[in-house]
């Protein structure tokens, strides 16, 4: 349902007495119960915002017209004097809880906001990111913004203050702390409560993950702080790092678990997910959430956030990347996240299962059988060098495709238990975390050209003989093909993350 507001606006836009449209918008207008009103400030833009309603007696239309002509020019006066941030649409009033897609990306996007994903009707999980938000949130300005949608209406806001991955100069100890008292203070003036303790720590001691809550009757505000302290390691000394600072604003009710401490999930409401397609052939998972890395080397991150909030869990990329020591440019190693998707399995209590684990045995093993391969059609075999560092990418670049996918089906078992696997868990409802090496195989549009790269897979297709699959690079990264045959070749890990319990 379009609340009011969504309303309104578009009654001025479409009014033929303006030359041009006029976005109104709610600069001006608290929606904080506290806030004094103020007959400039507030009564205006709330004429406006009900006037719909607050003139439907009127029959006169031109009437309505001239009201609308006087009302138009002082708001918009009102609306370039304003002080007041995007927390401002955050208020327990606000009507930016009530929403459709539609109003919330006509009103939003301004700010910077962009779907995720394609969207449409089965979209359930759909969201929208602005990087960075134009606006301030609580006087600070905002690195990242997510709104996450459940039911056809905004259900959650997160906001990134500061995140290692997304800046180019790292902030230090005093800078973080100065940043996370400000907030607080900020947060505790305009809600008028004192926070509570919220997260006291995760149970990794190289890791502190800390929030602050603000209980209001039907919304949560959660200020969430991490960074490792210095330590020794390896006979060195590590100094501080700040890793990130969020506010998450969600919907509450009464009774509500926080979705970060959901670990039950029932097995019929995963299996609603399967989807499938009798003329295509397609079965794939529904409503697996998006997660948009940007430019970041956050594959594996973003690929364990998307997996566990499918699940229902409320984690964020910046807490996994912390865990498993990503770095922006460099990404994550395989044997990093696969220490990190345990650590983080076991304090979610969830199961990890590495069906498929890189070693370099392995690799030596797949080199051997392709230059087989590639001395019997007379092509150039690829030797290691005997000393020095290997780079695995460049070793990949440099293998012909079709002998490679040549060699890599004379390993027929591997290849069965391979698709088995894939159909095992899409039938089951479950995504898989897939490690693949990039460069081989051509890809269409992707911002990584070569080297190793996390996916999900979430679907098949027996009648094509392809693989559904999923990147964490945000809309138009939804649902992609790949002939099972070339997505084996490129395999370099195959792993999976669920809640502990579930049987596929």
């Amino acid at each position: 349902m379009v609340s009011h507001a969504g309303h309104a606006s578009s009654i001025l836009a479409g009014r033929s007495i303006f030359k041009h449209p006029v976005n109104i918008g709610f600069a001006g207008f608290s929606f904080w119960p506290e806030a004094n009103l103020d007959v400039k400030r507030d009564c205006i833009p709330l004429a406006l915002l009900y006037l719909d309603s607050i003139m439907k007696n009127i029959a006169i239309k031109r009437v309505r017209l001239l009201i609308l002509s006087l009302l138009v020019p002082l708001c918009a006066l009102r609306a370039n004097e304003s002080e007041l941030g995007f927390e401002n649409w955050l208020g327990p009033a606000s009507p930016f809880w009530n929403w459709d897609q539609e109003a919330f990306l006509r009103e939003t996007r301004a700010n910077g906001f962009r779907w995720m994903d394609a969207g449409g009707a089965q979209s359930a999980n759909r969201a929208a990111r602005a990087a960075p938000l134009r606006g301030q949130v609580f006087g600070k300005p905002v690195l990242e913004a997510v709104v996450r949608f459940v039911d056809g209406a905004p259900d959650q806001f997160m906001a990134s203050y500061y995140n290692r991955g997304d800046v180019e100069t790292e902030i230090s100890e005093a800078e973080f702390q100065s940043l996370v008292r400000e907030l607080s203070a900020t947060i505790s003036s305009r809600v008028r409560q004192q926070p509570m303790p919220g997260n006291t720590g995760s149970r990794q001691s190289s890791v502190r993950d800390d929030s602050l809550v603000w209980q209001l009757p039907r919304h949560r505000f959660e200020l969430t702080y991490s960074y490792s302290p210095p330590r020794r390691d390896r006979g060195g000394n590590v100094p501080f790092r700040a890793e990130y600072v969020r506010l998450t604003v969600r919907k509450f009710q009464p009774g509500d678990i926080p979705a970060s401490a959901n670990t039950r999930v029932n097995v019929y409401e995963i299996r609603a997910n399967i989807q499938r397609n009798p003329e295509t052939g397609d079965v794939w998972i529904g409503n697996v959430p998006m997660v948009d890395q940007g430019p970041k080397g956050y594959c594996a991150a973003a690929t364990a956030e998307r997996t566990m909030r499918y699940f229902g869990q409320d984690v964020d990329q910046h807490q996994i990347a912390q865990i498993a020591n990503t770095t922006a440019d460099g990404g994550t190693s395989f044997d990093q996240f696969r220490s990190a998707l345990q650590a983080i399995g076991r304090q979610y209590q969830y199961s990890f299962n590495a069906h498929i684990d890189w070693s370099f045995r392995d690799f030596q093993q797949m080199l051997e059988h392709y230059n087989r391969v590639a001395k019997s059609n007379n092509q150039r075999e690829i030797h290691l060098p005997r000393g020095g560092v290997i780079n695995i990418a460049e070793v990949y670049k440099a293998m012909d495709m079709e002998t490679l996918v040549a060699s890599r089906q004379r390993r027929r078992a591997d290849f069965n238990r391979f698709e088995e696997r894939v159909k095992r868990y899409v039938n089951g409802g479950a995504p898989l975390i897939w490690g693949v090496m990039l460069g081989v195989v051509p890809e269409k549009e992707i911002p990584q050209a070569s080297g190793g790269h996390l996916r999900l897979i979430i679907g098949y297709n027996e009648t094509t003989r392809e693989l559904l699959y999923s990147d964490s690079w945000g809309r138009g990264h939804e649902l992609k093909r790949m002939s099972l045959e070339h997505a084996f070749a490129i395999t370099t890990a195959l792993y999976s993350l669920e809640p502990r319990g579930l049987r596929l």
